[in-house]
């Protein structure tokens, strides 16, 4: 089953294992309003080597680097949240445990490895 809904702005956390998956996904951009629509991908420096990837597939790219300085940093703010609520505090942990094993599992190891992540 498809997607079918309009979509303006397709805004990704983590490419996905394949680049023409990412391809696909922007795709449905171009469905939403006046047949044009835009995506983000947020990547860390150290996974701006999937860009390759990405112009090898002729992906029209525009790169934006965003001062640190410019950025809110709002993680002790909910880091305080969630400690303060057990449901919360449960869910984060579930979450961070589910998004750390999905990194480790893809494809492009060279790019994307969890041992490279600045955990703390």
């Amino acid at each position: 089953m498809g997607c079918h809904a309009a979509v303006d702005w397709i805004i990704q956390y983590d490419p996905p294992d394949d680049p023409k998956e990412y391809i696909h996904r922007v795709g449905r951009t171009a469905r939403g309003k006046e047949g044009r629509g835009r995506a983000l991908l947020l990547l860390m420096p150290e996974e701006l080597l999937f860009l390759k990837y990405l112009k090898e597939a002729r992906v029209p790219l525009n790169e934006y680097e965003f001062p640190t300085n410019k950025v809110s940093n709002v993680q002790s703010q909910l880091e305080r949240l969630v400690e303060k609520n057990y449901y919360l505090h449960q869910s984060a942990k579930d979450a961070y445990r589910a998004y750390l094993l999905s990194y480790n599992s893809h494809a492009l190891k060279e790019i994307f490895n969890v041992h490279r992540l600045p955990l703390q």
